[in-house]
């Protein structure tokens, strides 16, 4: 299984990153190897299921996400729901800094479902998890 953790201070409000990062419909727009993105259902309790799409080259490979938002505590879950992992979460956690900013958390592990896949976009994706928190940085900079 894959893993990858980060922390890092951004000069942004914590209200406004969270608003970036709950917004996944927008996703293809920013970040990394994600080729498309949108909502497929919003629920009652505030969950959502997402559908995702990453690529490089000719790979392709699509999954969706259960996605948990706690407004209150400014923070982000994701599950799979169904895709091509064998276990895939994450989450993101924003904290307003007394200094001003946000220090942000950002936690993923992953594994595919086939060694082929590990293979051929295992390292790819492992990539992509390691910009994340720069791509919404740049959103974040962008939108301001």
């Amino acid at each position: 299984m894959r893993t990858y953790s980060e922390t890092k201070h951004l000069p942004f409000a914590a209200q406004d990153l969270y608003e970036i990062v709950v917004d996944v419909e927008r996703y293809y727009e920013f970040l990394p190897w994600c080729v498309a993105s949108r909502v497929r259902e919003r629920r009652d309790d505030g969950t959502l299921l997402a559908d995702l799409s990453i690529g490089y080259g000719s790979l392709r490979e699509k999954f969706t996400s259960h996605v948990t938002a706690d407004r209150d505590t400014l923070t982000v879950a994701t599950n799979q729901h169904s895709g091509p992992f064998r276990h895939m979460q994450s989450s993101w956690s924003l904290e307003t800094d007394e200094q001003g900013g946000t220090r942000v958390s950002f936690e993923i592990e992953f594994e595919f479902r086939s060694v082929l896949l590990e293979n051929l976009i295992g390292a790819v994706f492992e990539a992509a998890a390691r910009k994340m928190i720069s791509a919404f940085e740049a959103r974040a900079a962008h939108l301001a």
